[in-house]
């Protein structure tokens, strides 16, 4: 092909994908499962803001959601101006693209020397994700938090760029300020507030700098400082969840496994155009392996929870026990303490990402596709460029087999 008529072919295949993508909306795709059921609980919330706003929010944490009222605010005006639900929710998922569009142009900034075609097919493959996918279908604060999340992203990549002390200040207050809001749509994303701070603090010479920063940081937290520690409006509570499954909830054994689990998983596909090789070191195994027994022991996630990823899955399914999820857990542990060793930045990134979860449930599609974004963006991983080039496809057939068994489920 000339090079004419292979930008039309790889504009037809994204066009094929957003096809795709209208197809689910009108037939109402559902591959994560709950986001239907999700978006129906929030609609009647949504109407509450546009009847009675300041009730509402006072006795949100009476609601049976850990979302965040950020988005439910916002989408109330659309309530109050009698938008067709249809309507709203088109221009939702078209909005919702510029996160594609966002992780395109981030990695045209991480990886200036690649081709943009294997850049355009890493950013496009967001439309297989079953998480981008059925929240641009069914509203919800997750999707929207992880837009304004690789905005942020986006500017923090051009601040390691800049030579230039007042360019280096200007992409940071940017990333804040997008980080905040990405905050504000989901919470979970304002624990990365540390990793942007530490790297800041790290490469800014005129520390001046940073007290505006912090400065910016705590400005625009004070709304969410005051609406949950001055008002004690705890939504991120469940008040569903009885006393026991709270407990559950903060049992460190259960995040450890099934997040490692998760983790793995959407790594497979990289295994085959990085550098990072998977080494099993018999001194890391035996370290690992004494440290992970008592994990086992205080395992206690259930079926009835939901969630709890892929491998706990087919774990259950297959053998009705855990040992297929502790195997694959295990392995993946190996791969992180790999992947952090001796690179603070990827340390860093995982104790967050284990972090961001306080909740009792586990599921997909807080790690998906953010975890994809992550590995292209932040994380210090070495990429093969000849293999990513001649191996794309791999993320392909990965992602195709993920969102025909989450339509399946």
């Amino acid at each position: 092909m000339n090079n004419q008529n292979k930008k039309i072919y790889h504009y037809l295949i994204g066009l094929i994908l957003y096809s795709s993508l209208i197809i689910g909306f009108i037939f109402g795709e559902n591959s994560t499962g709950g986001a239907y059921n999700d978006y129906i609980a929030h609609r009647e919330i949504i109407y509450k803001f546009s009847k009675n706003f300041n009730d509402t929010l006072i006795n949100f944490d009476k609601e049976s959601t850990r979302h965040s009222p950020f988005l439910l605010i916002i989408f109330s005006f659309f309530y109050k101006i009698n938008l067709p639900d249809t309507v709203f929710r088109i221009i939702n998922l078209h909005f919702l693209l510029l996160t594609i569009l966002f992780f395109f142009k981030c990695l045209k900034v991480k990886f200036p020397n690649y081709n943009n075609t294997v850049l355009y097919f890493i950013a496009i493959l967001l439309f297989l994700s079953p998480t981008f996918r059925s929240l641009s279908i069914w509203p919800d604060s997750r999707l929207y938090g992880l837009f304004f999340f690789t905005v942020s992203v986006y500017f923090y990549l051009n601040f390691k760029h800049q030579s230039n002390e007042k360019d280096k200040l200007k992409f940071a207050l940017l990333n804040t300020f997008y980080l905040c809001i990405a905050s504000y749509f989901s919470p979970n994303f304002c624990l990365f507030v540390f990793f942007f701070l530490f790297f800041f603090f790290k490469n800014l010479k005129k520390k001046i700098y940073i007290y505006f920063i912090l400065l910016l940081n705590i400005l625009l937290a004070i709304p969410a400082i005051y609406y949950i520690f001055f008002l004690e409006i705890f939504f991120f509570l469940n008040p569903t969840n009885d006393a026991g499954k709270t407990l559950i909830s903060l049992n460190p054994a259960n995040k450890i496994i099934l997040i490692s689990s998760i983790f793995l998983f959407h790594y497979l596909p990289f295994f085959f155009v990085t550098k990072n090789k998977f080494k099993l070191k018999i001194k890391n195994v035996a370290i690992l392996s004494f440290l992970f027994y008592p994990l086992i022991y205080f395992f206690n996630y259930e079926n009835n929870f939901t969630g709890g990823g892929i491998i706990y899955k087919f774990s259950n399914i297959f053998s009705n026990d855990n040992y297929l999820l502790f195997f694959f857990s295990f392995l993946g542990l190996l791969h992180i303490f790999n992947l952090s060793y001796k690179c603070l930045n990827n340390s860093l990134i995982i104790i967050l990402i284990f972090l961001g979860n306080p909740q009792l449930e586990i599921y997909h599609k807080y790690y998906e596709p953010m975890l994809l974004i992550l590995f292209f963006t932040l994380f210090n991983i070495s990429f093969n460029k000849k293999n990513l080039k001649n191996r794309i496809f791999i993320f392909y057939i990965f992602a195709i087999v993920f969102l025909v068994i989450s339509l399946l489920k």
